[in-house]
Order: C-alpha cells, then sequence, then structure tokens
C-alpha cells in the first residue's frame, strides 16, 4: 500500500510540473511571443541546417504516423489486446485520454493562435504541437503498460526502446519539417506527459 501510495504521489508531482511548464510556455506565448520568436527562430534555423545533410522524406514518413486518422488503427490495436486481457478500464482510459490530447491541444491552439514558422504552408495555429502531444501521450501510455505487464526480457525492453525512439523522432519531425518551434514541441510533450500520469493515476486508483 505505502509503495502504491508513493507511486501516485509521484506521478501527481509530474503532473503539477507538466502543468507548471505548460502554462508557464502559454503565458510567454500570449505576452511575449514577438522575443519568443526571434528565439526560437534562431534555434529552428539552426537544428533545419544540421538536419538538412538528410532526405526530407525520413520526417514526411515519420510524421504521417502522428497524424489523427493515422493514430486510429493503434489505439484499436491496444484497446484489443487490453479488452482480451479483460483490462476494460484501461482500455476506455486508453481511448480517452489519447483523444482528449486531441481535444486539449486544439483548444490551447485556437487560445494561443501562434503563427506556424513556415506561415501558411500548413494548415492550423503552432502552439503547442499537437503531433508531439497526442503521440507522447499515447505511446507514453503504452511504454507504461508494458512495463507494467511485460515479464523483463529482450522483447521488453526492445519495445520500451522502439516507442521511446518514436517519440523522440515524431517531435523532431516537426522541427525537421519547420511546421513547429522548439518550444512548440516542448510544450507538446509536457501536456502529453501530463495526460499519461492522470492515466496512471486514475489506473491506479480505479486499481484497473
Amino acid at each position: 500500500m505505502r509503495n502504491k501510495e508513493y507511486g501516485i504521489t509521484q506521478n501527481w508531482n509530474y503532473v503539477i510540473l507538466s502543468v507548471v511548464i505548460v502554462a508557464v510556455f502559454t503565458l510567454i506565448m500570449l505576452y511575449y511571443c514577438p522575443q519568443m520568436r526571434e528565439i526560437d527562430a534562431n534555434i529552428l534555423h539552426s537544428i533545419r541546417l544540421a538536419l538538412s545533410p538528410y532526405p526530407s522524406y525520413i520526417p514526411t514518413f515519420i510524421a504521417d504516423f502522428g497524424r489523427s486518422y493515422n493514430m486510429l488503427w493503434p489505439q484499436i490495436a491496444a484497446g484489443s489486446v487490453l479488452v482480451s486481457h479483460k483490462k476494460y478500464v484501461k482500455a476506455f482510459l486508453l481511448v480517452f485520454f489519447t483523444q482528449a490530447s486531441f481535444a486539449l491541444t486544439d483548444v490551447i491552439k485556437n487560445f494561443v493562435c501562434r503563427e506556424r514558422p513556415c506561415g501558411d504552408a500548413y494548415p492550423g495555429f503552432s502552439f503547442p504541437s499537437g503531433h508531439t502531444s497526442t503521440t507522447v501521450c499515447f505511446y507514453g501510455i503504452i511504454i507504461y503498460l508494458i512495463m507494467h505487464y511485460m515479464p523483463r526480457g529482450f522483447w521488453r525492453y526492445f519495445l520500451v526502446a522502439l516507442f521511446g525512439i518514436f517519440i523522440f523522432m515524431c517531435a523532431l519531425s516537426r522541427l525537421w519539417l519547420g511546421v513547429h518551434y522548439l518550444s512548440d514541441v516542448i510544450t507538446g510533450m509536457f501536456l502529453g506527459f501530463l495526460l499519461v500520469n492522470l492515466y496512471v493515476i486514475l489506473s491506479k486508483y480505479l486499481n484497473a
């Protein structure tokens, strides 16, 4: 019981940290956007310059997996596995929080209304990165489930590493393509991380 309470307390600390970081970046975007835009633009230019020798189809291919319609099948697959093991609440929460990541990101985007670094070449607002927040949320939950249920061994560590690398590459692809600033991606990561920890807290609280 003590370990369970400690685990939930730790997750609540992560939630608070994530909320603070998302709130701080949101306030910066609202009140110091011109100054932050210049800093972000310089960082983005440096990152894209460093990645310019590599083929552009790499980030395009990776980013396609983060689109809403391409996130549907992984949710169905993961939910089906959980349901087959009678983890109905975990399956529901997985889909719920993944969809919440889409909705919450859109709310913040339409509240801040930050223009993308590429202008109108890519639809929607820039802050925060929806690809990043949703990818971190969904695959972060998958990593938690793997660590929680799979026995120690090659496949456990392989899958955790695979999904961890994919999360990083999806976030990097948004910078690589020039459709987001670094602050958009960082905020998206912490927004997704916030939802992952809420998933863990609810799962532990409901003993699901």
